[in-house]
């Protein structure tokens, strides 16, 4: 087996053994009360959004293969197969920044023979697209809640940073030539540098709007459930833009804490806050609240994505290169000096 398929499964056992632990020690039987006279018509309400944020997402994956010239090179990657692999990359997203949904360009290039080179940097501008998401919908309590404003900023920063220096090969180029002399990360660097042309093709305006944009969308339909959620428990008043703001700066907390899939710090960050802000809202209510909201998206993508892995490896020839491939950074098949197509 591949060390990235174990990785994703070693993830996805040790978070879920992780959540028992946490449940034992905040005392399940406490978040259980809660819970007895929960509308659950609104945790199916808040799966059916996140469904929706997935299909979303799956437009962003298939646009971006778009940009960079997939789509010309494997005309016989349907759009059923694609829509399995950009599925199965959600089994990752229980790794540190989500970065192990690469696991889709592993796969591409295990069933199409794609380089892992031209649809990695993919996932960096999902990433990045996510933290514009996220910074946007923050900001509709950010004026009311000041202490907030470091961590929005700070976001915000990061995402300049990171789309000016990966999105200009002039230079990140030379800073990956810098850092591959450099003790444990040089490895990395040799093999990043690779993916460079790549990164600037989906970092360039245009595509980075459209991209966030539906990045926002998608985040705020989670916010939408997770409103939800916070409405079923009784004597909770939280309005729409709080629950935004809530669950935006928890998730951003989560993200830049780099733990796999935010855990705890996510989910502490949401719950403090939510007892904190919301009118009504008790402990165990805040608890409960996160937990569902969780559910609804991370544990639901982990379980959509162990799903849509298995039925990529249910083909046995699929299965044997998948078992085999690795993220090695080849040079795309038009040369080392080939840039990949653009918008």
């Amino acid at each position: 087996m591949s060390r990235l398929l174990r990785r994703t499964l070693y993830a996805v056992v040790a978070g879920a053994l992780l959540y028992a632990a946490a449940m034992v020690y905040f005392d399940a039987r406490t978040i259980a009360a809660q819970l007895t006279e929960f509308p659950w018509w609104r945790f199916a309400a808040a799966l059916a959004l996140s469904s929706v944020n997935y299909l979303l997402r799956f437009a962003k994956w298939e646009l971006s293969l778009g940009w960079l010239g997939v789509r010309k090179i494997t005309p016989d990657l349907t759009i059923g197969r694609s829509l399995i692999i950009y599925l199965a990359g959600l089994s990752m997203s229980i790794s540190p920044g989500k970065f192990g949904e690469v696991l889709r360009s592993a796969l591409l290039k295990a069933s199409n023979d794609v380089p892992f080179s031209r649809t990695a940097p993919i996932v960096v501008a999902d990433r990045l697209t996510d933290l514009v998401a996220l910074v946007v919908l923050s900001l509709f309590g950010i004026s009311r809640f000041r202490e907030y404003l470091p961590l929005v900023l700070v976001t915000a920063a990061l995402v300049v940073g990171g789309v000016v220096v990966l999105g200009t090969p002039s230079i990140a180029r030379p800073l990956l030539r810098r850092a591959a002399g450099w003790p444990i990360v040089g490895r990395f660097a040799g093999r990043a540098e690779l993916l460079v042309d790549s990164a600037a093709v989906v970092l360039r305006l245009r595509p980075l709007a459209v991209l966030s944009a539906l990045s926002v969308v998608g985040w705020g339909l989670e916010c939408v459930g997770f409103w939800l959620i916070l409405g079923g428990f009784a004597g909770t008043q939280a309005s729409l833009p709080l629950a935004a703001f809530l669950w935006a700066t928890g998730t951003l907390v989560g993200a830049l804490s780099f733990l796999p899939g935010g855990l705890f710090a996510a989910e502490g960050s949401l719950a403090l806050a939510t007892t904190r802000l919301v009118v009504g809202a008790t402990a165990p209510m805040a608890l409960a609240s996160t937990i569902l909201g969780r559910t609804a998206t991370l544990w639901y993508g982990e379980l959509v994505g162990a799903v849509a892995l298995a039925i990529f490896l249910r083909n046995p020839e699929l299965r044997a290169r998948a078992f085999a491939a690795a993220p090695q950074a080849e040079p795309p098949p038009d040369g080392r000096g080939g840039q990949p197509g653009g918008p």
